[in-house]
């Protein structure tokens, strides 16, 4: 069967939800199944996606500020992209990557031509949508015409469920995560090297600079802990970029800790794998804002725990799910500098918690498994009982 992905992000951003559809649907689908994907960015990235080892159609995703609304004129050029695609490839069914702005094609396309399709929901599009009345109505729409609806997580199932999808529909697929790629050991000397991170403790996040990651908490807690005389020979290491990037990094020069905080920036995806051969803590404590933006799931945590590093998380969203508290890692309120300091300096200094919390991370990790759960999507999508 022919299948579609419709996705508004895609490379090379960075971001969960690309990093998902790469490994169900680029990496992992059944080979006899075929993807296209049909996703945002424009034209200016070819190189990139000859590269990709799925075919890549692209549509221009701009937005104008002076339109009202300004999504306008994305909205139409992805429903002719996705429309085009369909009609080219004779495409069986189509997957959305969201149930706003992709869902609503994917509605579009079953109306005018009966195309079945799929709709994702990750659990903190779906938290902001419910504020809003014209988006709250049209959710249960898309959802009641949906094939299946996949959730991320058992947060991302309530979610659904709230805003309106039928239950017999909603199938949880927790992300999966490469064991092999993030447990191998690997000479990351040139990195140590370039970030000055002899005889330093790694702590490090991987995740874009956004108000729900937690990065802001991080850097008081890290200026706390300094000033505790407890931060000694400690180096954080930030991969990707954001919206907050130049806030953050003032913060950090306010707070001091210039020397500490390396802003790495956004990597390839293959050398990803590499920098978490650096790390002796993983740090990402999430929260959930006053505007119910929220980590649906939180991929970064398994690959941390693949690679044997025990990890400090949020509690909150569908984080629960990708941290074993007390086994993987350590859960705290993300929100609280206080617990999060307490949670750094316990795992920087308590050697043998550290080591066994990095010790169970492989074993958890390999309990999500990529083509276990590809395979559930695809044929849960064909409309044909689960694998």
């Amino acid at each position: 069967m022919r299948h579609a992905v419709l996705s508004e992000q895609w490379y090379p951003a960075i971001g969960g939800s690309i990093g998902l559809f790469d490994a169900l649907y680029g990496q992992h689908f059944p080979p006899s199944e075929s993807v296209h994907f049909v996703v945002g960015g424009g034209d200016r990235h070819g190189a990139l996606d000859r590269r990709y080892p799925r075919p890549v159609t692209r549509f221009d995703d701009t937005r104008y500020p002076w339109m009202k609304p300004e999504s306008a004129a994305a909205y139409a050029r992805m429903v002719a992209a996705a429309a085009a695609t369909v009609r080219r490839e004779g495409v069986s069914v189509l997957h959305c990557g969201r149930v706003i702005p992709e869902g609503l094609v994917g509605l579009a396309l079953h109306r005018a031509l009966g195309l079945p399709f799929t709709v994702w929901v990750h659990g903190e599009e779906v938290a902001i949508y419910r504020q809003y009345a014209v988006k709250k109505r049209l959710m249960p729409e898309v959802f009641r015409a949906a094939r299946a609806v996949f959730v991320n997580s058992s947060f991302s199932e309530a979610m659904a469920t709230l805003a309106g999808a039928p239950a017999e529909k909603v199938h949880v697929i927790n992300p999966g995560v490469d064991a092999a790629a993030f447990s191998a050991r690997r000479d990351v000397s040139d990195l140590v090297a370039k970030h000055g991170l002899a005889g330093k403790r790694v702590l490090l996040t991987v995740g874009r600079l956004t108000r729900r990651k937690g990065h802001d908490v991080v850097l008081s807690a890290l200026a706390r802990l300094r000033a505790a005389g407890r931060l000694e020979d400690v180096a954080w290491v930030v991969l990707s970029d954001g919206e907050l990037e130049a806030e953050l990094k003032a913060q950090c020069t306010r707070l001091g800790l210039d020397d500490v905080v390396r802003w790495v920036g956004p990597v390839s995806a293959a050398e990803v794998p590499r920098y978490y051969c650096l790390g002796d803590v993983f740090v990402h404590p999430n929260r959930t804002l006053a505007d119910n933006d929220v980590e649906g799931f939180g991929m970064v945590f398994l690959e941390a725990s693949a690679a044997a590093m025990p990890v400090i998380g949020g509690r909150s969203g569908g984080v629960v799910d990708a941290v074993r508290d007390g086994y993987s890692g350590l859960l705290v309120d993300g929100a609280e500098v206080d617990q999060v300091s307490q949670a750094i300096d316990t795992l920087l200094h308590d050697e043998a918690l550290r080591k066994t919390l990095g010790e169970n991370g492989p074993r958890w990790a390999e309990g999500f498994s990529w083509p276990r759960q590809a395979a559930r999507v695809a044929a849960l999508s064909l409309g044909r009982p689960e694998p």
